[in-house]
């Protein structure tokens, strides 16, 4: 309705994915080169998670757009099937022949196998894609798991792609899928864009659209980031809805005036509100009961209770470096706005050493870290830690250089689960709201210093 006002040759903000708009920030580019270089290896799975809207689907979709002509590829969108249902969605989407009439989980997986190995002997690969793979019920994760079993002349004929949120890396870290999980050759978690991500996507998609010029105007966006919390599908129905209101008022530019009220209008679901509903009246109490007890005298009993705990131990480390960060903070209320002499107090220096790429491929591929920052000299490492001397502490520094650029990236950790790195995410980001941190396994870690450059 709105293109040819503001003289655009398709439409820039569509809610479906669309892998001719990929917007390429450092995050995605890293996760189209953990997803690329686990499909070079020998089967298995690989693993692609985030919330809701973040581009997942649409990097997939960029992803198998690239595929060799030797490749032949099953997208499965429907999750919550059954066993049998899922062996004949995949079966159907390579057109395998079976007996429609004796349909059965043996006769389902027989056919699936026996394609799978002829494929192999052809020269073809296969690989089964799964959409919102969280649905997924432990039998039918498990009858994925006897599919790649398979092999062919020691190779494996068939590799699994799971897409899915947040709560599928949560439900591949149990016990009961532990064998899954050590069949994962590669991993990526996709956050939400930040501010400045945010600005750049909007200009792109506006751009690959065609526009002539800036539409929105600069002091807008910092609305939309807001309101769509960096979320890309939530950022194209803002934009969307901001266009059709300034083509209906026959206004060129969107000002921060009209995208408010687009925004207040719109009723868009903050994170507070997506989860509303969902949380049961008996875990409230049981939180509530949970942050008293331990904001009264009980602390030193639930200490010692898990003295023992390796667990609790390192997350015990970690409070005692925040707490010490804080006691830093309320000690010295003024310390960025005074000036102190140098003869009366010297400036201090950071100190930290750059770990040797050797120690951190030596680390467990199943712990896992926060990264902290990632800069493209070391002088703004220096000012980092100038800014965050106590988190100098338990930190790794790392570089990668080549011929044409160089990364040095700061690290936090490592903590033994999920849970523990989670933990202490929001922990950082409570008492540390200009950081961002983003929880890696060791295994991604390994890539990025493998494959970055």
């Amino acid at each position: 309705m709105y293109q040819d006002f503001f003289s655009l040759n398709k439409a820039p903000f569509l809610i479906a994915p669309a892998p001719d708009f990929i917007f390429f920030t450092e995050q995605h580019k890293e996760a189209l080169a953990h997803l690329t270089y686990g499909l070079q290896g020998n089967g298995g799975f690989v693993v692609l998670t985030g919330e809701v809207g973040t581009g997942k689907t649409t990097i997939c979709q960029f992803l198998l757009q690239d595929m060799p002509a030797d490749t032949d590829v099953a997208s499965i969108t429907n999750s919550s099937v059954s066993r049998i249902a899922l062996l004949v969605d995949i079966c159907n989407q390579f057109s395998i022949d079976y007996d429609q009439d004796n349909i059965s989980l043996k006769v389902m997986f027989d056919a699936l196998a026996s394609w799978m190995l002829n494929n192999h002997q052809q020269g073809r690969h296969a690989i089964v894609l799964i959409d919102e793979a969280q649905h997924l019920s432990f039998d039918v994760l498990e009858q994925l798991r006897l599919l790649t079993n398979i092999e062919a002349d020691n190779q494996k004929p068939l590799q699994i792609i799971l897409v899915g949120q947040t709560s599928l890396q949560e439900n591949l870290l149990t016990k009961e899928l532990r064998q899954l999980s050590q069949r994962i050759t590669a991993r990526y978690h996709l956050r939400t864009l930040n501010q400045q991500e945010t600005n750049f996507y909007i200009h792109h998609r506006l751009n690959l659209a065609g526009a002539k010029g800036a539409i929105f105007d600069p002091k807008s966006i910092p609305a939309i980031y807001k309101a769509s919390q960096g979320v890309p599908l939530l950022i194209n129905q803002i934009c969307d809805r901001c266009l059709l209101s300034a083509y209906t008022h026959s206004w060129l530019t969107v000002t921060p005036k009209l995208a408010k009220k687009v925004i207040q209008e719109a009723e868009l679901p903050t994170q507070k509100n997506a989860f509303k509903g969902f949380i049961s009246p008996f875990v409230v109490i049981i939180s509530v009961i949970l942050v008293t007890f331990f904001f009264t005298q009980q602390i030193p009993n639930v200490k010692q209770y898990f003295e023992s705990s390796p667990e609790e131990l390192k997350q015990q480390e970690w409070s005692r470096i925040i707490n010490t960060a804080n006691n830093q903070k309320s000690n010295n209320p003024t310390q960025e706005t005074t000036s102190v002499s140098p003869a009366l107090e010297p400036v201090a220096v950071p100190t930290y050493n750059i770990s040797p790429l050797e120690n951190l491929l030596a680390m467990p591929v199943n712990d896992y870290t926060l990264e902290l920052a990632t800069f493209e000299d070391e002088q703004a490492v220096k000012d980092f830690f100038m800014a965050h001397a106590s988190l100098q502490e338990n930190t790794l520094v790392y570089h990668l250089e080549n011929a044409n650029k160089e990364k040095f990236v700061i690290l936090q950790g490592p903590f033994e689960s999920y849970k523990m790195a989670k933990t202490a995410s929001k922990a950082l980001e409570e008492h540390f709201p200009d950081i961002d941190p983003w929880i890696k396994d060791y295994k991604m870690i390994h890539s990025d210093i493998k494959w970055s450059f």
